[in-house]
């Protein structure tokens, strides 16, 4: 057998150089008087899950289709759809390209005094950060700046900006967010509170690793009584939100989504300034692209960190702020997935495929077990750097218990929605090379749920361990079939 060295330093290096070939480290033999796995049908039968399900597995080095069911029908691949988004980044934007957020002065320095404005620029970072922000605001102490008489503008306009990716969502989840070309934590602000007696101490604030300065445009207060946890409305540029007291318990904090992201991050970029001294006026949006000489400019770590680390946490952002910056399109996030899906028929060969957005949130994307399959067997020889990108899948057994023969090692992307799952990537076994696609969806149960309102659905839970019970069967048979 094949030893494998760490996944963090390249494990799935170049899957065709890493691996022995076939006549000296032999396909996996079935030890005498054992029998092959359950099969698909008694799988669906002793999980008892409802819906349909589509899957395909292919040999990498022959393209052999090993085993398929439903191969060429269209299923919701959720957020496995950022695989193909990776791919399209790292081809169009490269592994080492990285985003610029940028401090611009329009106007002379005097003793202290920027006579003309400030202007902070954004060059669509998905990571950029409070902490970062604040690394920009020293910039200005730095720069000799304590004092401007212009405007402070900030300008976002490098992406277009959207206020959600689907608008069928809960207004909390944080994974829904706005987009624009000037993005801070996420786009989202940090909602704490405490109980101290019969009433709540709250706090809003945009949370850094070291300084956590308040959110001076969003409020939230306490209700006795309304239909919904949480309840969101926008006042001009104010953001209010409320949320119900009984939901509370004693003390606790999470996440929610600003829909004004350029405007929140200026706003933070102020309160961080104020922080050190330094009064400015309340930010304008910028009329016209910026100009100006740069202060400083901060860069974001390398397009290829952003991407693993979007494949590892599934960030929807991310996901959209690449493909955004790789179609150039600035219509719709279905316009820009429309570039990057006739990318994918060209670079990939995928067809049978209709994608909506890049991120994978959108219930309207379909792309075919086999499809898909064979995409990821061709950019396992084209884009070398993609794999180890990927984040490592523990095997298991069809029970669901894990697999400690260590036979297997996968790379995948899972997805997930309301009565969808989905899993995509690579699998060695044993020499073997594969590439698969495993998608279930049950459209039923999904009908019945009110996605603006409900994430958490009754039953939704239950059904994705007996799909993910599914995806894990198939993968522990794969490795074992001859």
């Amino acid at each position: 057998m094949v030893r494998f060295i760490s996944w963090t330093v390249g494990v799935f290096l170049v899957l065709g150089s890493v691996l022995q070939a076939a006549d000296t480290s032999p396909r996996p033999v079935l030890r005498p008087g054992s029998v092959l796995p359950p099969g698909y049908e008694e799988l669906i039968k002793n999980l008892s899950l409802t819906g349909e399900a589509g899957f395909a597995a292919i040999d990498i080095e022959t393209g052999q289709v090993l085993e398929q069911h439903n191969g060429n029908k269209g299923f919701v691949p959720a957020s496995v759809t950022k695989a193909i988004t990776a791919l399209y980044a790292l081809d169009t934007l490269g592994p080492d390209f990285r985003f610029e957020t940028t401090l611009r002065a329009n106007g002379t320095i005097q003793d202290g005094v920027l006579k003309g404005d400030l202007i902070l620029v954004g060059g669509g970072d998905p990571h950029l950060d409070t902490d970062d922000l604040a690394y920009l605001a020293t910039q200005l102490t730095e720069n000799g700046i304590t004092q401007i008489t212009g405007k402070f503008l900030f300008d976002g306009t490098t992406l277009p900006t959207f206020n959600h990716i689907v608008a069928a969502q809960p207004v909390h989840v944080g994974y829904n967010p706005a987009i624009s070309g000037l993005n801070l934590n996420f786009n989202r602000l940090y909602f704490e509170w405490k109980k101290q007696g019969a009433n709540y101490a709250i706090m809003l604030d945009a949370r850094g690793h070291h300084i956590n300065p308040k959110s001076t445009r969003a409020t939230l207060t306490i209700q006795d009584q309304q239909d919904q946890v949480f309840t969101y409305s926008r006042s001009g540029n104010q953001e209010e939100w409320r949320v119900l007291r009984g939901a509370l318990g004693k003390e606790g904090g999470r996440w929610l989504p600003t829909r004004k992201p350029a405007l929140y991050t200026a706003e933070v970029f102020r309160e961080l300034a104020r922080m050190k001294g330094i009064d400015l006026p309340a930010p304008v949006r910028a009329r016209s692209p910026a100009a100006g000489r740069v202060i400083e400019v901060h860069h974001s770590d390398p397009l290829s960190f952003i991407v693993k680390s979007m494949l590892r946490f599934s960030t929807n952002l991310s996901a959209e702020v690449l493909g955004l910056m790789a179609s150039g399109e600035r219509g719709s996030l279905s316009a820009s997935a429309a570039k990057m899906n006739t990318w994918a028929q060209t670079r990939l060969g995928l067809v049978n495929a209709t994608l909506k957005d890049h991120s994978g949130l959108s219930d309207r994307t379909r792309i075919s077990p086999v499809s898909f399959a064979r995409a990821m067997a061709r950019a396992e020889q084209e884009f070398p750097e993609f794999v180890p990108l990927l984040k490592p899948i523990k095997s298991r057994q069809f029970n669901g218990n894990l697999d400690k023969t260590g036979r297997a090692q996968i790379a995948a992307k899972t997805g997930t929605l309301n009565f969808v799952s989905a899993l995509g990537g690579y699998q060695i076994s044993e020499g073997r090379k594969i590439a698969f696609a495993i998608f279930v969806q049950d459209f039923g149960k999904r009908a019945k749920v009110d996605h603006a309102k409900n994430d958490r659905p009754r039953g939704a839970s239950d059904w994705a361990k007996r799909a993910r019970r599914l995806h894990h069967g198939l993968l522990y048979r794969w490795a074992r079939m001859e």
